[in-house]
């Protein structure tokens, strides 16, 4: 049994929360959280039997055996520090951080101390995107390839959209897919960005257009916003194109295969030209469950989970680069 305590108490660890109640290897014992209501709701929704707004006081209980640090982004290091001297391990919620130096100092204090820590990349445990790099990495559109991905939306809470507290949606967003890419294509060889600022309440540029340049010859283009108007409609694409055609996301060939039930599966729909379609199934799971379950198994054997603290650190370098890249309108190399 992993007895577990939350730091941060808002949108992402109720999510988390909301999952963990399902194991019978994990509980939730206490949390804290700077708003005294929003500790006391989550102790009372998710059954914890104690609850503060200091921190310090929470990572140093006997009942605590890991801390998952689920307050905004700049904010992670003390909680994360104090929790590994502690002698808890960590679940840190992703951007590990917005400064690499800082993420170091995180990753430091948990190796000093003889603690895992763990990042959020959810992505890692869902069967989607697990597919999906099973077939580029097979070749399934040829190599070089390119990802191409947009999206769009603004998130309710504004410290999202401030680049000193959440970083906007090329550090908080697409750290999922830094994360993802250097995991299919390898190492970045450099980073070329565009940022613009859309809301005038963003504090920082809140949408951008880049490309990574991997050192496999591979590519991703990224363009996000989160300034565009509230509910406005914002295209969306996400798609990989290579020599051989391209991998859609869902199924989108004229004829889904003999037994596919959208219910209970998913499905890339690889285009070759012609008519040539192939369809390529996988089941559908919470990925946030896949996820914790792995985790709160890992952790309750002291394991270190499949996400390291360098997988944390190594998206986060790539996240900088954009940022500077952006702002300086120059190729930045890795």
């Amino acid at each position: 049994m992993l007895r577990i305590a939350f730091v941060g108490c808002g949108g992402i660890a109720r999510h988390h929360a909301s999952r963990l109640v399902q194991l019978k290897n994990a509980r939730i014992t206490a949390c804290a959280d700077v708003d005294p209501a929003a500790a006391a709701a989550f102790a009372r929704d998710f059954g914890a039997a104690q609850h503060d707004t200091d921190f310090r006081r929470v990572v140093r209980r006997d009942d605590v055996d890991a801390v998952f640090v689920c307050t905004p982004t700049y904010l992670h290091a003390p909680p994360v520090i104090a929790a590994a001297r502690a002698g808890k391990a960590v679940f840190c919620e992703k951007p590990i951080s917005l400064k690499p130096a800082e993420a170091e100092r995180m990753a430091e204090a948990c190796d000093r101390a003889g603690v895992p820590l763990t990042i959020g990349f959810v992505r890692r445990f869902d069967a989607q995107w697990g597919k999906l790099r099973q077939l580029v990495q097979a070749g399934a559109v040829g190599r070089p390839v390119i990802w191409r991905f947009a999206a769009g939306g603004k998130p309710g809470n504004p410290w999202f959209r401030d680049v000193n507290k959440g970083g906007g949606p090329l550090v908080d967003g697409a750290v999922h897919n830094y994360d993802f890419a250097l995991q299919t294509f390898g190492p970045v060889e450099s980073v070329q960005a565009s940022s613009l600022r859309f809301d005038q309440t963003s504090v920082g540029a809140d949408t951008a257009s880049v490309i990574l340049s991997f050192a496999s010859g591979d590519q991703h283009t990224l363009i996000w916003t989160w300034g565009a108007a509230q509910g406005a409609a914002v295209a969306s694409l996400n798609d990989v194109i290579g020599p051989k055609g391209s991998l859609q996301f869902g199924m989108t060939a004229a004829e889904a295969p003999a037994g596919f039930d959208p219910k209970q599966k998913g499905a890339f729909t690889l285009r070759g030209g012609q008519g040539r379609d192939k369809v390529h199934t996988y089941p559908l799971r919470d990925m946030f469950v896949e996820q914790l379950r792995h985790v709160v198994t890992s952790l309750a054997q002291g394991k270190q989970p499949l996400v390291t603290a360098r997988d944390g650190i190594e998206a986060l370098r790539i996240a900088a680069a954009v940022l500077k890249s952006g702002e300086t309108r120059r190729t930045v190399k890795l």
